[in-house]
């Protein structure tokens, strides 16, 4: 009996073993990144999987990430990132559907157990005799069936291994959101500084052209030479214009306003946000030289699409193994009795053991095309995680390039700024002295508000730069630094 038993473990375990269909490797195919992809050149991996505990919520996930959020030197910006992490919508979606994909990975490892039912049942029944007298009767019985599907050639395993794949591409996606979803709050938070600050602005150059107008008025009604009505009516046209430009900012910072509660999972228009300080968002740091490309492996979007590939590869597995038999072990049980009591003595027991072979014969070519059908499968998703990749490189470069540029004119602009403050300075002096025209006075004003305005959107743009330079590395480079820091220096 032993014998029987161990021989048939044993069986069960080779049977087990069975896997057909290819497995995942990177190497050759994914090992060697800059030969793959037909750059010619020796480059590593920036990837590497890792397991994800899907029993968390967004505010323990981030405990896992880079916080680069929290080295932009904003203290305002922790709190809001909290709100938003509990409270944001697109969030808790994404949150939902990596739960799904855990809930199918576990609905797939149960395929691969045996299946148990049991049916007990109770009666009780009479019969009447010819006097009329009733013979009750009791009758109690149990079945059960075990039934198990042996997956000879690794289909439910492969499948199983796929939805752990897609579960890991899910939990990426949802850590590449919460990501994105900072950097949406970030820049919303800029964009309010910036139309504070520009409001902020034109609100001082339409004080700075009323007083020019009452200037020009008083001019004009005394009678001056320098002063005519195409003056007159020019002033009035620049201080007017000015006005409309704080109606439009003030509309700006309202629609910015609805959309930071939106982010935060708020009623849009609910929240006031007068006097919330956000006008001194202090600058970032430089970024140093020589960011290393390592970083990239931190991208949930490149673990997503390569976890996708895992999948689409192994569910070749599961269409090839759908070719070869499917052998299911069937067992069943069975006891009836009139008591309880003997409802499992030896007399009332009954049982049997099955084993079945299915296997398809003819089926019009079905099965074969399905194979075909998930090897193109997987060759259309190694051709977008071989895109994912270029694009992600693609981002750090523009990033870069964008945030250096920008750095660059905002040392110009703001010398611009500098000279045409003090051309206007001039030229309202001298205007006043009654030794300057008031074209010349107009037309410098003019510029002032334009290279003012255009000083504090260039300001947001490098923090705009700067945000999708941290989104294309996964985080900062503080983290390598304090790594790569010797022993006994300060960081």
């Amino acid at each position: 009996m032993k014998r029987h038993m161990a021989l048939a473990a044993s069986l069960c375990l080779v049977l087990q073993a069975c896997t057909v269909g290819p497995d995942y490797e990177r190497t050759p195919n994914l090992g060697n990144l800059g030969k793959w992809l037909g750059l010619g050149e020796e480059t590593n991996t920036p990837f590497q999987n890792a397991s994800q505990n899907t029993d968390q919520n967004a505010a323990s996930a981030v405990q896992t990430m880079s916080h680069w959020w929290e080295r932009l030197g904003d203290p305002d910006l922790a709190p809001l990132v909290d709100e938003m992490l509990a409270n944001n919508k697109d969030l808790s979606a994404a949150a939902a559907r990596m739960r799904q994909a855990e809930a199918q990975l576990d609905a797939s490892g149960g395929t691969r157990w045996p299946s148990l039912s049991l049916s007990p049942t109770a009666s009780r029944g009479f019969t009447s005799t010819p006097s009329g007298d009733r013979n009750y009767a009791n009758s109690f019985s149990v079945g059960s069936t075990l039934s198990w599907q042996t997956d000879l050639f690794g289909r439910l395993a492969r499948a199983e291994r796929a939805d752990a794949a897609n579960l890991e591409a899910a939990t990426a996606d949802w850590q590449g959101l919460i990501h994105s979803q900072i950097a949406t709050l970030v820049r919303t938070r800029v964009a309010l500084a910036t139309l504070e600050q520009r409001l902020a602005a034109t609100r001082a150059i339409a004080d700075s052209r009323q007083a020019t107008l009452a200037a020009v008025e008083r001019r004009y009604r005394a009678g001056l030479e320098t002063t005519n009505a195409v003056d007159l009516h020019s002033a009035r046209e620049n201080y007017t214009s000015a006005l409309a430009d704080i109606l439009a900012l003030e509309d700006d910072l309202a629609t910015t306003a609805t959309g930071l509660d939106l982010l935060l999972g708020r009623l849009p228009g609910s929240t006031s946000y007068e006097n919330r300080q956000l006008a001194h968002v202090p600058p970032p740091r430089d970024v140093p030289l020589g960011v290393p490309a390592t970083l990239l492996d931190r991208r949930p979007d490149l673990r997503a699409a390569e976890f996708r590939l895992i999948a689409a590869n192994e569910n070749i597995g599961v269409a090839i193994a759908d070719l070869y038999p499917n052998l299911t072990l069937t067992g069943s049980f069975s006891s009836t009795a009139a008591t309880a009591s003997n409802l499992f003595s030896a007399p009332t027991l009954a049982g049997s053991l099955a084993a079945s072979i299915a296997q398809t014969v003819f089926d019009g070519g079905t099965k074969s095309a399905t194979i075909r059908l998930r090897k193109a499968a997987t060759e259309e998703r190694t051709a977008i995680y071989a895109d994912t990749i270029l694009t992600a490189i693609k981002e750090v470069e523009d990033a870069l390039m964008t945030e250096r540029k920008s750095g660059d004119r905002l040392i110009q602009l703001e010398r611009t700024v500098d000279q045409v403050r003090k051309a206007e300075a001039s030229a309202r002096d001298r205007f006043t002295r009654g030794i300057g025209t008031y074209e010349r006075l107009l037309e410098t004003q003019r510029r002032l508000q334009t290279v003012e305005q255009t000083l504090l959107i260039e300001q947001q743009n490098k923090w705009n730069a700067r945000v999708n330079l941290l989104l294309a590395l996964g985080g900062d480079w503080t983290d390598l630094e304090e790594k790569t820091q010797p022993e006994g220096t300060n960081p």
